[in-house]
């Protein structure tokens, strides 16, 4: 860190700490609140229970754009939010049964009202204060990553909480610290402050011409309908494999995410490079088919067989998560103007995180899921990832025929 044009050191770890706790309050809880709920005689209402986050997502850019952009400072309002979902995520598991399952998933949904808008404001402080964000940013990046690695590993084997109520209090006893941090962090001041609001603003309406060109609109559309697939692997993936005999599931799904650190580092820009953004985005979706095609065969195998393709489908999220959301952030950083980026941005993980995953989880999770129920778990979980795969190979047919990708340069006028 001795280069002037980098971020001094102090600051580096003070934003990196921040990363890393912020996203261990989410691993704790996300990836194994299904086999909770299913312990707790809740599976019905997994399907809503997922459906949360993306709600958040939607309502995401208009709380950062009224309130963090015009009358608070980003680090204060993070810290204010943090508390907020912190006591709302330990109140949750209070009311983990059937009969109070509507109160369980109100909870839910006030922890990631307060929990969402943070992973915006966090990049807010972060992109403010580093000196050199293209090359100081991804290695901040990392530490997310991590924390949720971290958080894996500690609700496993620290806690054995898998299918324990202790996973949201871990969750809430970080966000409890991070929150305590944030009034610690340099001051970020609003950047519009005095500024009216508009709303269409918010939601990137100036986005809105560019679907006029086939390229834009395929691309946007089709990773909304990618996305409409992919809340199972989250929602019913840790049941999955305790159906399986994997008790410790927490742990066992942070190998996709160590997986994911080394595509981005080293598979990711060289494949982008050499392949170019349709090329990353096919294999992004082949990747979903490939993984959830082994998600059924591993339902009816055994032994070596059956956990190497375990293995193997939770190593592909490296593939199959960043292949197609990365493809995304840069296929619209290159074709609109920079005057609308943000708002584009904005719009795209409104379509993907937003509406993709909500419908993902009402359609796969809430519909499908008990629709192929039978007596045999197992011969239920083979039918059922199967039902993703058909959908995805028309998606990925779709885009592979419709999809034309013009050089960065060409935005299209508007």
């Amino acid at each position: 860190m001795s280069d002037a044009n980098r971020s001094p050191l102090r600051l580096f770890v003070t934003l990196s700490g921040m990363m890393f706790v912020l996203f261990f309050v989410w691993g704790a809880w996300y990836v194994t609140m299904g086999s909770f709920m299913t312990e707790r005689k809740m599976g019905a209402y997994i399907g809503w229970a997922y459906s949360v986050a993306p709600i958040a997502a939607i309502i995401t850019p208009f709380f950062i754009g009224v309130f963090a952009d015009r009358f608070i400072n980003a680090e204060k309002l993070q810290a204010i939010l943090l508390f907020l979902s912190g006591l709302f995520i330990c109140l949750t598991p209070q009311f983990a049964s059937p009969e109070s399952a509507k109160i369980f998933t109100a909870m839910l949904l006030a922890h990631t009202l307060c929990f969402m808008p943070t992973l915006g404001l966090s990049n807010t402080i972060c992109l403010k204060h580093l000196s050199n964000p293209d090359k100081d940013y991804p290695i901040v990046r990392v530490f997310a990553t991590a924390g949720w690695i971290v958080a894996g590993l500690v609700v496993s084997f620290v806690f054995k909480a898998e299918r324990s109520p202790m996973q949201f209090y871990v969750a809430g006893g970080a966000a409890f610290a991070v929150g305590i941090y944030s009034f610690f962090l340099p001051a970020t001041p609003p950047p519009s402050r005095g500024k009216s609001v508009r709303i269409s603003e918010l939601y990137g309406a100036a986005t809105l011409p560019y679907f006029k060109h086939l390229g834009f609109a395929v691309f946007m559309f089709a990773s909304l309908f990618a996305c409409i697939s992919m809340m199972p692997y989250w929602a019913l993936g840790s049941t999955f494999a305790n159906d399986l005999g994997i008790e410790r599931s927490g742990a066992f799904f942070t190998m996709g995410q160590v997986a994911e650190l080394f595509v981005l580092a080293f598979v990711l820009p060289l494949f982008i490079k050499k392949f170019g953004i349709k090329w990353t985005m096919l294999i992004g979706i082949a990747s979903w088919i490939i993984r959830f095609v082994l998600f059924s065969g591993a339902a009816t195998s055994t032994g070596a067989t059956m956990m190497t393709m375990m293995v193997v489908a939770v190593l592909l999220h490296g593939f199959s998560y960043d292949f197609v959301f990365i493809s995304g952030y840069l296929y619209v950083d290159r074709h609109v103007g920079e005057e609308i980026r943000a708002q584009a941005q904005g719009l795209l993980v409104v379509f993907t995180q937003g509406i993709g995953f909500f419908l993902s989880s009402q359609i796969f999770v809430n519909r499908v899921w008990p629709s192929v129920q039978t007596d045999d778990p197992l011969t239920t979980w083979k039918a059922f990832w199967m039902t993703p795969v058909f959908y995805l190979v028309v998606i990925l047919i779709l885009f592979a025929v419709l999809f034309r990708e013009k050089r960065s340069t060409d935005v299209p006028p508007v």
